[in-house]
C-alpha cells in the first residue's frame, strides 16, 4: 500500500508522514464544515486515517455516500466536490474560509532529500 497526503489548506505545507525524515510530532486536523469540531491526528502515518477516521470514507459520505475507494476517485477526479477535504495544523481554522486541500506530489515522504544520488 502506498502513502497518501496532502497539502494544508491554509499555508500550502506538505503533511509529512511519520516514517519521513521530515516528519514533526504535532497535531494536523482533518477540518469539517458547519462549525463541526475538526478530526485530529497527532501522528499521521501516511495512510489516510486522522484520529478514527478515514479521510477518503469521510470524502465519500459528504458527498454522496460510498466507501473508501469512492472517495479516492472523488479526490483524484477533474471536476471539484461540493465538499472537499481540508486540512491544517490550526485546530481553529474555519473549514468555510478555506479552498480544497491538494495532493502532495511527494506523498508525504518521498521528498527531493531522500533521493539517492
Amino acid at each position: 500500500m502506498g502513502f497518501f497526503s496532502w497539502k494544508t489548506a491554509d499555508t500550502g505545507e506538505s503533511i509529512a508522514n511519520s516514517h519521513s525524515p521530515r516528519f514533526k510530532q504535532r497535531a494536523v486536523f482533518l477540518l469539517q464544515p458547519d462549525g463541526e469540531p475538526p478530526v485530529e491526528e497527532s501522528w499521521y502515518a501516511g495512510y489516510g486515517m486522522f484520529g478514527e477516521v478515514d479521510a477518503y470514507e469521510w470524502l465519500a459520505e459528504r458527498n454522496g455516500g460510498g466507501d473508501r475507494g469512492v472517495g479516492i476517485d472523488l479526490f483524484f477526479r477533474e471536476d471539484p466536490v461540493a465538499v472537499p477535504l481540508k486540512f491544517s495544523f490550526d485546530p481553529k481554522a474555519v473549514y468555510e474560509d478555506l479552498p480544497a486541500s491538494e495532493s502532495c506530489e511527494f506523498q508525504g515522504y518521498f521528498y527531493p532529500e531522500l533521493e539517492v544520488m
